[in-house]
């Protein structure tokens, strides 16, 4: 190799050795910042029968029912949580009363049962606001063919009731109900 050839390598790695050397030595100013205090806190859905007693404790013929009867009776329900909701009648679950003497009758067996039903078009589902309450209707439907095997017949009724959230829950610009009651 000849002496210009060694002083060309020799001034080559001279400055690739100077520029990895100026590389590890190159620094950036940085700073870093903090944002406190994001606290989150799910809304929460939460209805209760504001009625005040059993739908039905104060229609006119509630304990002394007689083939025949039939009635109508409401059952207020407010939103007590912070979230406007969609509220429904789901159902009603109807079973003998446990409370009553052996041998005595369900009112809700048998060829001519006592009728609880909710109309689902006058219960479909009703948005609250939070705060805010609604009026569900139950009716009832004693019929005129039920005969002596139901004197003194007692069954015990619940009327369940389901809420959902509202928001993100529903579509269209005047939705009528919510997408899902899960």
């Amino acid at each position: 190799m000849s002496l210009k050839t060694k002083i060309g390598l020799a001034l080559a790695t001279t400055a690739v050795g100077a520029t990895l050397a100026g590389a590890g030595t190159f620094a950036l100013f940085t700073s870093s910042a903090t944002n406190t205090g994001n606290t989150f806190t799910a809304g929460k859905v939460v209805i209760n029968d504001t009625t005040g007693h059993a739908a039905y404790s104060s229609t006119l013929h509630y304990g002394n029912l007689a083939p025949g009867d039939a009635e109508d009776a409401t059952i207020t329900v407010t939103n007590n949580g912070n979230l406007d909701e969609w509220v429904a009648i789901k159902d009603i679950t109807k079973a003998a009363d446990p409370a009553a003497p052996a041998g005595t009758p369900n009112i809700f067996a048998g060829a001519y049962p006592l009728a609880l039903t909710f109309t689902e078009g006058e219960n479909a589902p009703v948005k609250i606001a939070a705060g805010n309450s609604t009026t569900l209707h139950v009716h009832y439907n004693f019929p005129s063919g039920a005969g002596n095997e139901y004197q003194g017949a007692q069954g015990i009724a619940t009327v369940n009731i389901e809420a959902v959230q509202a928001r993100n829950n529903e579509t269209g610009a005047t939705p009528t109900g919510p997408n899902s009651w899960q």
